[in-house]
């Protein structure tokens, strides 16, 4: 699953795109002008880019994950053609989007965890573990799915919580930089039941 993120304060005028992690040990790259591959040393296998000086390139509006337009990534994949890379398929689903949490349980060796069953699209659900007091069966809130990017850099990813497997997260309006005195207790309760999937792009907080 390729992904793209663009991060101007933090990076510079970098596109990064990601289709997986490796341990340090096993990375290596090699460059080409402006653009820096990232792969196994062992198998080979391509599991980044880093494009420098992207805006010679197309504007990029904002920060975060990046969804380009068909035009901007047929240009990306040419550049990547003409130095010999091969060209990737982006993942453009939204990876912040309203969830409705349909099951609670309490987590089995946490006394303020609980293990979620979540709607994060029509036909996808999802088991995110989540540490708010306040969640509960029937809310709709905001799941930042795997390949988010959080306002405060952080890529979300699959892991476990003291054992239980977790394919995401439910915000708060702190963690999505809505609240940033973060007087808002708990994740995100929206009094608008939107269809699990719709993009927070689409979705007001108050």
């Amino acid at each position: 699953m390729w992904l793209s993120f663009y991060n101007p304060k933090g990076v510079g005028d970098v596109l990064m795109l990601v289709n997986g992690d490796l341990p340090r040990e096993r990375t290596a790259t090699e460059t080409q002008a402006n653009i820096t591959r990232i792969f196994d040393r062992e198998t080979n296998e391509t599991v980044g880019y880093n494009i420098d000086h992207i805006s010679d390139y197309f504007a990029i509006n904002g920060s975060g994950h990046v969804i380009m337009d068909d035009a901007q990534l047929e240009q990306l994949n040419q550049r990547l053609y003409e130095f010999g890379f091969d060209p990737i398929e982006l993942d453009r689903s939204p990876r912040l989007v309203a969830a409705k949490v349909l099951k609670v349980t309490p987590h089995p060796d946490s006394d303020h965890l609980s293990i979620t069953e979540s709607q994060v699209a029509p036909d996808v659900v999802l088991q995110i573990v989540c540490g708010a007091a306040n969640v509960h069966e029937g809310m709709t809130s905001i799941a930042a799915l795997e390949g988010a990017v959080m306002p405060n850099g952080q890529i979300i990813r699959p892991g476990a919580l003291r054992g239980i497997e977790s394919a995401g997260m439910l915000c708060s309006a702190y963690e999505l930089g809505f609240d940033p005195e973060h007087k808002m207790k708990g994740i995100v309760d929206l009094a608008t039941p939107y269809a699990p999937g719709t993009p927070l792009a689409e979705i007001t907080i108050a």
